[in-house]
């Protein structure tokens, strides 16, 4: 697998008790994402220029510009699945028991 396909991640965060989708990167400093040219007005580059390492990941900065929702495609599909209990006190709660499979 290349590097391309192992640095980002959608991930589904519970925040302040909602869930939330997010864009991660965690490509190091010299990674392909995290190359710029030096010109710091280029809107566009190749392979083949030359670049500079440790900048932050333009993947992220597409996904952000685009919003989340509008940039994941493909086919339905579960991302994960983690167990659950479902508690009624007062009302529904569900409670988070574990990590997350791919099952």
């Amino acid at each position: 697998m290349s590097e391309q396909n192992t640095s980002h991640y959608v991930e589904l965060v519970i925040e302040g008790g909602e869930l939330h989708r997010r864009f991660r990167c965690t490509a190091p400093a010299d990674a392909w994402c995290r190359r710029r040219p030096p010109e710091p007005d280029a809107e566009r580059w190749t392979h083949e220029e030359a670049t500079e390492p440790g900048h932050e990941c333009w993947a992220v900065e597409w996904v952000e510009l685009a919003g989340i929702e509008d940039a994941i495609t493909g086919a339905d599909q579960v991302l994960a699945s983690v167990p659950v209990s479902i508690v009624y006190d007062e009302g529904v709660a569900i409670e988070l028991l574990g990590e997350v499979s791919d099952d």
